[in-house]
């Protein structure tokens, strides 16, 4: 006789994995080269939709790869001491308080492990960074989404207001991505300041360095009087070139805070290739300021060629352009990727962002080339 009562292999392995698991989406992996390769694509393809940097790392930073190769056969320093004493010196913060991840997406989830738990809820910006709503869910907590505001920046009263007293964390980002908006000093300090002590406010500054070079306000220094709980994330995929080697940290504003994230991290975080690169770049800091320079040079140029265009672009600070088309966005994207160039859409459920593309900066070869088949693709649908 056949037993009725087992259970499908699909059913028993479903059961193993918590229900909050199950519920969330499928990963999606961001598109690389090869997909276009599985397509059948077989010329140049540009990479122009996961907000890399167009340029290699510092020549220093090549010859600390190089050097630290032969001494993979051991673990890293544990503690990162190279990167962090440079950083603590710097930002006059102790060393003990500032943490490295294997890129700050690492460190997001740490800090929804750090403070969420089922019942809670977290405040995040939308359309904004998906990792924030990834950490919260990952939790079993309560996501509250808060639209940005015209220019594309966190909206401060509206993230305040959304606050209940079952929510221990809020995340905010300036500049934002995907939009490029950043936040003012004083936006900083009411935030700072309107978020309530039971609460941890994580500040995202991924585009810290281009900000800076607008500049913006020092986000570390408008939250540092903070009395109650703060996070600062920086990381150096985006100014410094090293997204391949995934190393971010997170700033925090007392022991307690930091010691919470190393009680739930790995021994050793960060490979040995990556601090050794870490430590290198930041020695470099006039390596660091002509890369943000050409790109954000070029990022002005291509805009100001995409109003000529007709299109809008959100005020961006970032190595990045989201920009409104005046149409639907997918089909755009899609035809430009068949020309073996990346750029991406705005996904988000908020309403009003359909017609926007994002695209990051790269060379001015690059951008020359992916006008033109912007130029071209909205001609062509025009017509149509």
């Amino acid at each position: 006789m056949t037993d009725t009562t087992k259970q499908s292999p699909t059913a028993s392995h479903r059961q193993v994995i918590r229900d909050v698991v199950n519920t969330m989406a499928p990963f999606a992996s961001p598109p690389v080269e090869q997909d276009l390769r599985e397509q059948g694509f077989d010329g140049p393809i540009l990479r122009l939709h996961l907000n890399e940097c167009p340029y290699p790392p510092s020549p220093k930073v090549v010859e600390a790869i190089r050097e630290a190769a032969a001494g993979v056969n051991r673990y890293p320093d544990s503690w990162w001491r190279g990167p962090a004493n440079i950083l603590a010196e710097r930002l006059d913060v102790p060393r003990h308080r500032i943490v490295f991840g294997n890129g700050s997406d690492q460190l997001l989830n740490a800090l929804g492990d750090l403070t969420l738990e089922d019942g809670h809820s977290a405040i995040v910006p939308e359309p904004s960074f998906h990792r924030y709503n990834l950490a919260t869910e990952m939790q079993g907590a309560e996501l509250i989404k808060v639209p940005l505001n015209p220019q594309g920046a966190n909206d401060v009263e509206a993230m305040l207001a959304a606050i209940r007293p079952n929510t221990p964390l809020i995340f905010t980002a300036s500049p934002n991505n995907p939009t490029g908006g950043m936040l003012t000093g004083q936006e900083l300090h009411r935030l700072a300041d309107g978020v309530p002590d039971s609460c941890l406010l994580v500040l995202d500054e991924a585009y810290h360095e281009f900000a800076q070079r607008e500049d913006g306000p020092d986000g570390l220094a408008a939250i540092r009087h903070r009395e109650g709980p703060w996070v600062v994330l920086r990381t150096l995929s985006k100014a410094y070139g090293l997204a391949g080697l995934r190393i971010g940290y997170a700033i925090c504003g007392s022991d307690e805070i930091a010691e919470g994230l190393n009680k739930l991290r790995q021994a050793f975080q960060v490979n040995a290739i990556a601090l050794a690169a870490a430590e290198a770049a930041l020695g470099d800091m006039e390596y660091g300021r002509w890369l943000v320079e050409q790109v954000a040079a070029e990022r002005d140029r291509v805009m100001a060629e995409m109003r000529g265009m007709g299109l809008s672009p959100l005020p961006s600070v970032g190595n990045f352009i989201t920009a409104d088309v005046g149409r639907p966005a997918a089909p755009l994207v899609g035809a430009i990727a068949r020309r073996g160039i990346m750029i991406g859409t705005i996904r988000t459920p908020t309403p009003g962002y359909d017609t926007y593309i994002r695209l990051t900066v790269g060379t001015r070869e690059e951008m020359d080339a992916l006008l033109l088949a912007l130029a071209e693709e909205l001609a062509a649908q025009a017509e149509q």
